[in-house]
């Protein structure tokens, strides 16, 4: 007996379709500059060394991941010379900061490769509670250092915050050229203690890429770098059509190409509502099942109150699931369970994995 999760497999398919064609965030208005490019690949998979990209990543993992938790990562070198290591991080639009666990590291959760030790990395440098990036959410804390707590897909983490010489391992193929490019000075937060990362990790993220627009995000301290143009753009795996292809792309500025029949739709950052939001929102305006519009979806649900300024949509690939609200959700599920119905698929009657949507074949 095989069981199908109809409602990961149809809300995934759909992520990895659009995404597949690249989006780009744009923070700013792009200026000339330089850009690069890093391979995506599936949190599942160890990275080992920047050779193992070649792995077949492209088909879907039959296994649910944990709602909230990120479901791609890139490949990032911290330190340099001998003392340097390579992580794995999982990418993050929401958060405002990059971190990664730091020894001692309580719990010190598993991860690929030893935990990120910064007294070992001659360039790592404390940040001090004088610097003028020490302002809130981050805050001053004894020991001469600023510290962090920050929350993203439902793991919390808390430390302090540092900076060191990052190296991004290059895509073969495009403007990374299949080398490292590094980066000085990063800012990024040491994870000394971690809430909700056992487990959810799957044992090989170290922790979080930042692709936000807050201020401490790699993508605008690459930006003040003169690497990014304050835009990104991420091709997700295309799956069985392009069978070559073994992982995604992350990109950056110069490198994130120009496709004649892009669709686009516009980034809502500031106004009422959104303040200096620093997470990435879209307008969503319905749904669309087998290609019928559905008529209980409504844009009213999708849309975020201004006084309040609670709600809205918010675009994530790193998150594994669609989330929806519960009146929108429904019409969705019942749209499905009777189109997995016409297909001879018997719903199942216990939930799997904590799963209620999912159907015996």
């Amino acid at each position: 007996m095989s069981v199908l999760y109809a409602c990961k497999l149809c809300f995934l398919l759909a992520l990895l379709n659009s995404a597949s064609h690249g989006v780009a965030g744009n923070a700013a208005p792009p200026t000339p500059s330089g850009g690069f490019s890093l391979p995506i690949v599936s949190n599942h998979d160890t990275a080992g060394g920047l050779g193992q990209f070649d792995a077949n990543l492209t088909s879907i993992s039959p296994h649910i991941a944990p709602v909230g938790w990120p479901l791609y990562g890139v490949l990032v070198g911290v330190g340099s010379g001998q003392t340097r290591h390579f992580y794995k991080l999982g990418l993050d639009l929401v958060g405002n900061l990059t971190w990664m666990q730091c020894q001692p590291c309580v719990p010190e959760v598993r991860q690929e490769g030893a935990v990120f030790d910064s007294a070992e990395s001659p360039r790592y440098k404390h940040m001090k509670p004088a610097d003028p990036k020490c302002t809130p959410p981050y805050t001053p804390s004894g020991r001469n250092r600023c510290s962090f707590y920050t929350t993203s897909w439902n793991v919390a983490a808390h430390g302090y915050l540092g900076s060191d010489t990052f190296a991004f391992a290059g895509s073969p193929g495009a403007g990374g050229g299949g080398h490292n490019r590094d980066v000085d000075n990063l800012i990024f937060g040491c994870a000394h203690t971690t809430d909700g990362f056992v487990g959810l990790n799957h044992g090989v993220l170290a922790g979080a890429l930042s692709l936000s627009r807050h201020p401490t995000s790699f993508l605008r301290q690459l930006t003040a770098r003169g690497l990014a143009d304050s835009r990104f753009s991420y091709c997700l795996f295309p799956g069985q059509s392009h069978p070559g292809a073994r992982h995604g792309f992350l990109r950056f500025g110069r490198d994130i190409p120009r496709h004649e029949h892009m669709q686009s739709t516009s980034l809502l950052f500031t106004g009422p509502g959104y303040g200096q939001s620093s997470t990435y929102y879209i307008r969503i305006v319905g749904i669309s099942f087998n290609r019928k519009k559905l008529n209980g979806v409504k844009t009213a649900m999708f849309r975020r109150d201004l006084q309040t300024r609670r709600g809205g949509s918010v675009v994530d690939p790193g998150t594994p699931l669609t989330r929806l609200v519960r009146a929108a959700y429904d019409v969705v599920e019942a749209e499905v369970a009777a189109d997995m119905h016409k297909q001879g698929a018997r719903r199942s009657t216990v939930p799997v994995q904590g799963y209620h949507l999912c159907f015996v074949s």
